[in-house]
């Protein structure tokens, strides 16, 4: 192999291209062949590995079809990996397959996940996920439909103007119109594994299903010192304060639009906001009543059925 080699990865394929001569070698060592500057396989697809033979292009299509495939058969799927670019668009493939067969986007949720499984401290990041009118429920939820559901007390938001840039904290006020309790539904297709944030991301942060109170217009609304509680068969669960979201639940506000600046996505007026949970994931079993009050905003039930 040539002294001093150079590796460059694509970021848009994750093709692999080396400099120089690289020596491919059997698992006793012995020298296959020799090649100049080859092109490898970095995503796992090709047909023809070690080398690219271009499977990547179809890469985005085939695990979004994978994550289909596991909501509807009900079916856990493996967690994959894909680089942050392919987590993205995967994502996007989703909003797109489902507004092409009618459904409308309503929003999204804020969610947080590991950074990396390969530092040594790994942190969490917000991610988001887009709701769609198909995912909103009245009043219950058919658990044999998800495949691991976990509901999440959240304080949700309706944006009264398209956040199209970074907003500062102190102008979250003049992005929200109405805030409501909520109770926000996530079930990533991998089951109950470990994943990191480009997995959840192409799982589009895990949104399922969601439900929220009445409205309550902004200049009513009052956050601070509230808690939230959860009940299940109206026995209290959980109690957290919703300093529990971020610090300030307006302050996920805030924080969402610089994640969606640096996404290159807009969130149109009138578009709701799950602004991350106040409590830990409750897993949801059918035949049980729940309940998420956060008094002076709100009181929502969900029936597992």
């Amino acid at each position: 192999m040539s002294e001093n080699p150079q590796a460059f990865v694509n970021p848009a394929s994750g093709s692999i291209r080396l400099t120089g001569e690289v020596n491919f070698v059997d698992a006793e060592g012995n020298l296959i062949e020799s090649i100049e500057s080859p092109k490898l396989c970095g995503c796992g697809l090709s047909k023809d590995k070690p080398r690219c033979d271009g499977s990547h292009k179809e890469y985005v299509k085939l695990f979004a079809d994978v994550l289909r495939n596991a909501r509807e058969l009900v079916k856990p799927c493996m967690a994959f990996s894909p680089m942050a670019k392919k987590a993205r668009d995967i994502r996007e493939n989703e909003l797109a397959y489902r507004l092409e067969a009618g459904e409308t986007m309503v929003g999204v949720k804020v969610g947080g996940a590991l950074d990396s499984p390969n530092s040594a401290e790994p942190t969490s990041v917000m991610i988001f996920g887009y709701l769609t009118n198909a995912m909103q429920l009245t009043d219950s939820i058919k658990t044999a439909n998800y495949i691991y559901p976990r509901a999440e007390a959240e304080v949700v938001f309706k944006i009264s103007k398209e956040i199209s840039a970074e907003i500062h904290p102190s102008e979250v006020l003049d992005y929200v119109s109405h805030v409501a309790a909520g109770i926000e539904v996530f079930d990533y297709r991998y089951g109950q594994a470990q994943i990191y944030a480009e997995d959840a991301i192409a799982d589009n942060a895990g949104a399922a299903a969601f439900v929220h109170s009445h409205w309550v217009a902004v200049h009513e609304a009052n956050l601070e010192n509230l808690t939230a509680q959860v009940f299940a068969n109206e026995t209290e669960l959980e109690t957290a304060p919703l300093t529990a979201i971020r610090g300030n639940p307006w302050l996920a506000v805030a924080l969402l639009s610089k994640v969606l600046v640096e996404n290159g996505a807009k969130l149109p007026a009138g578009s709701i906001v799950f602004s991350g949970s106040a409590t830990k994931g409750l897993h949801l079993a059918a035949g049980n009543n729940y309940a998420v009050e956060i008094k002076g905003l709100g009181r929502v039930e969900l029936k597992a059925i």
